[in-house]
């Protein structure tokens, strides 16, 4: 694998309010926050930038074929639930930024210091065959997905539940291979998810670090209340060819400047805005896409506009698509904006 490629985060987090989290000694403790995400009826996008607690982080002693040994962890099942996905983050060396799903029954069968990693997750950021000792001595944190029914139990208000699929609240997540949303609902209980047309609990479906999700609301307005600390560490994003349903790894706001998107990062110019990348963002009111394109002197441009523009395309809990037009670059990497992060 080539070496990894860092697009810097051109913006601080000043802006942010107080209103988004309080904030300790950042030289020694997490930023911990909140988000309110106001979900109306209908289709909307929302994005989770904020991080469910570390339950381990702790150097790598050794790295073994698809598992990793924690420095002084004796039984790292005991940490985890047999039915929750979780994740390995990096914070450290060459694969800093990269993220590895975990094996939770592997590991929780293991009972002993090692972590098991999930091979074949279409989630990991780095292959896990490749890992080698690229991760000996390097701090990694091991923490919880966000799944369905976190974000559900987020909400202010209750879900609409219905058996019936096209009358009850969803979540659709899209898959960037097929090009295609998978949607879960809630059932009549208030309590079942399940991916339409199918019958097994999906209620533990993880939505990805950086990974926005669309929300179908039958009814009633709601607010999701997003809490968590904020990520004090480098970002693996991943780009495919054409389109990618994206969310903020940091709550800031999202401009073309910080996603890293100029020729110089790999993105692709043009003055045609069908040959050029986009940002794409929904309007839930017009239900339409509002689209930014990079122009071929390095400005970007909302389609159908005269005026370069360099300001937020949208808030940090939204989701938004990126569309490539060039190769799949595995290596995308976003910096750190967090100041005084260890």
């Amino acid at each position: 694998m080539g070496s990894k490629r860092l697009w810097l985060v051109v913006s601080a987090l000043l802006g942010l309010g107080s209103s988004l989290f309080a904030q300790t000694n950042v030289s020694y403790s997490d930023i911990v926050g909140y988000q309110k995400i106001s979900v109306p009826v209908g289709l909307s996008t929302a994005g989770f930038p904020l991080l469910n607690p570390d339950l381990a982080k702790t150097a790598v002693v050794s790295v073994s074929s698809n598992s990793v040994t924690l420095s002084g962890q004796s039984n790292v099942g005991l940490l985890l639930s047999s039915a929750e996905p979780y994740y390995l983050e990096v914070y450290g060396g060459s694969l800093k930024g990269d993220r590895f799903d975990v094996d939770t029954a592997a590991t929780i069968i293991a009972a002993n210091g090692t972590v098991v990693l999930n091979s074949s997750s279409p989630n990991n950021t780095f292959p896990v065959a490749s890992i080698s000792t690229n991760l000996n001595g390097v701090t990694v944190a091991l923490r919880k997905h966000v799944t369905l029914e976190q974000i559900q139990q987020s909400s202010s208000s209750s879900f609409i539940g219905n058996n019936t699929a096209s009358s009850a609240d969803q979540i659709q997540l899209f898959n960037s291979q097929s090009r295609t949303y998978t949607p879960y609902f809630l059932r009549g209980d208030g309590v079942t998810w399940r991916q339409v047309g199918q019958t097994a609990l999906a209620n533990k479906t993880s939505v990805p670090p950086g990974t926005g999700v669309f929300l179908m609301k039958r009814g009633a307005i709601t607010e999701i209340v997003s809490v968590g600390t904020v990520r004090q560490n480098d970002f693996a994003m991943p780009m495919v060819t054409g389109l990618q349903l994206r969310a903020p790894a940091f709550p800031l706001e999202i401009t073309p400047l910080n996603l890293g998107g100029a020729v110089t990062n790999g993105w692709t110019a043009n003055n045609s805005a069908s040959s050029a990348d986009q940002i794409q963002v929904f309007n839930p009111t017009s239900r339409a896409y509002e689209s930014y394109f990079l122009r071929a002197d390095g400005n970007w441009r909302k389609v159908g506009s005269s005026t370069n523009f360099s300001g937020p395309i949208t808030t940090s809990d939204r989701a938004f698509f990126i569309n490539r037009r060039g190769a799949t670059d595995n290596n995308y990497i976003v910096l750190n904006p967090v100041p005084n992060a260890p």
